[in-house]
């Protein structure tokens, strides 16, 4: 939840702002490491800070790790250097290096360029609608960018939750582009048929498929408003958190403790042990 307020456009530290999409190269570093590394054992907090620091370097926009401690200190939630750097090697290890990532927001992009020379060609000229009646206006680039705003707005919230886990970034941009064409509501802007788009431009592949893929994506999106599928954009209980993050650092800290125990006994036991070798 706090990972876009850390770096990204909207970084509380000035330091810190970058492209959104470092914000999603750390999101996606972040939840691909506990894809199979487990909060008992790993702050969550510290590998959040840790894949930013990571997305960075990865999107070639580096930053000073002391402004990410001082970002946190904003945040109200500090993490230290040392953390942050003893937690990106973890991080790295966990995803076993894995760092090529990739982010709807291109999709989007790259769909709405398409369509803007598509929509102009004999085929495309009838998958435009407009809601008020008009018939002979040509749809013009300008008329595409609520469709192209609305859906970039809706990877927002994509990039913080676990689709981009489970679906391709192009399934998932193309989605967005729907849900966001459905819910126009000026009648001066025209509705596209999105899925006849997708007959039509991409012939011979499996229409089918991707219809499929398209419409269950288009169905988890419209709940992300509601903080589901893992969304930390909204309706984000951070109360609970702060009480869950308690007792796994108290958990994480007891089993240090043993482990520091365990090591002194077996340390004195050697020590024992060599003692008497040596009187004998």
């Amino acid at each position: 939840a706090k990972l876009p307020s850390l770096i990204g456009p909207l970084a509380q530290n000035p330091y810190l702002r970058r492209d959104v999409k470092i914000t999603a190269t750390a999101a996606l570093l972040f939840r691909r490491f506990f894809l199979s590394n487990s909060v008992m054992l790993h702050d969550p907090k510290a590998i959040m800070v840790a894949a930013a620091f990571l997305a960075a370097k990865v999107e070639d926009a580096m930053t000073e790790v002391r402004h990410l401690e001082e970002g946190t200190k904003m945040m109200n939630s500090p993490v230290s250097q040392t953390e942050i750097l003893q937690s990106e090697f973890a991080l790295l290890e966990g995803i076993h290096c894995d760092l090529l990532c990739f982010h709807p927001y291109k999709a989007v992009l790259a769909f709405t360029e398409d369509l803007r020379t598509y929509i102009k060609s004999d085929k495309g000229r009838s998958l435009a609608k407009f809601p008020n009646g008009e018939t002979n206006r040509l749809v013009v680039g300008k008329d595409l960018k609520p469709m192209h705003d609305g859906a970039r707005q809706m990877v927002d919230d994509v990039i913080v939750s676990d689709i981009p886990l489970m679906y391709s970034p192009g399934h998932v941009g193309l989605a967005a582009l729907m849900v966001a064409n459905d819910q126009l509501t000026d009648p001066a802007i025209p509705r596209i048929d999105l899925l006849g788009y997708i007959e039509y431009r991409f012939d011979g592949k499996d229409y089918n498929y991707i219809k499929q893929q398209v419409t269950e994506i288009s169905d988890l999106l419209k709940g992300l408003k509601q903080g589901k599928y893992g969304c930390g954009n909204h309706n984000v209980d951070l109360a609970k958190l702060k009480v869950v993050h308690k007792k796994l650092k108290k958990s994480r800290s007891g089993d240090k403790k043993k482990k520091k125990r365990k090591a002194a006994t077996g340390a004195g036991e050697g020590s024992g042990e060599s003692k008497r070798s040596k009187e004998e």
